[in-house]
């Protein structure tokens, strides 16, 4: 994985911090891949957050408080947010799971 031991310290922090204790998190995308250069970091987190104006200003703050850290400053940053109780399934849920790692 092409991610330093300090930015998972950090964005494993702040993804319980805003999405709750018990948010799951996954890297997935190119970061994921040693071989690959350049691109984004890619997140998928799962949360137990039901309200979407709650979901969507902790997503803007956890993007902004990471791009405002040393270790993510200038980075692009994708976050992705499932609502773990919501029958809503998006294909990118599977591949983020199926081709990222859970950290």
């Amino acid at each position: 994985m092409r991610i330093t031991a300090n930015q998972l310290s950090i964005v494993k922090a702040l993804s319980r911090s805003y999405f709750g204790e018990d948010a799951k998190l996954w890297l997935f995308g190119s970061c994921v891949d040693d071989e690959k250069k350049g691109g984004d970091y890619d997140f998928l987190i799962e949360t137990s957050l039901t309200n979407p104006d709650e979901i969507i200003s902790s997503k803007i703050d956890m993007i902004t408080q990471l791009q405002s850290s040393g270790p993510f400053e200038d980075e692009k940053i994708d976050i992705i947010v499932k609502r773990r109780q919501s029958s809503f399934d998006m294909p990118i849920y599977h591949i983020a799971r199926q081709e990222g790692v859970q950290i």
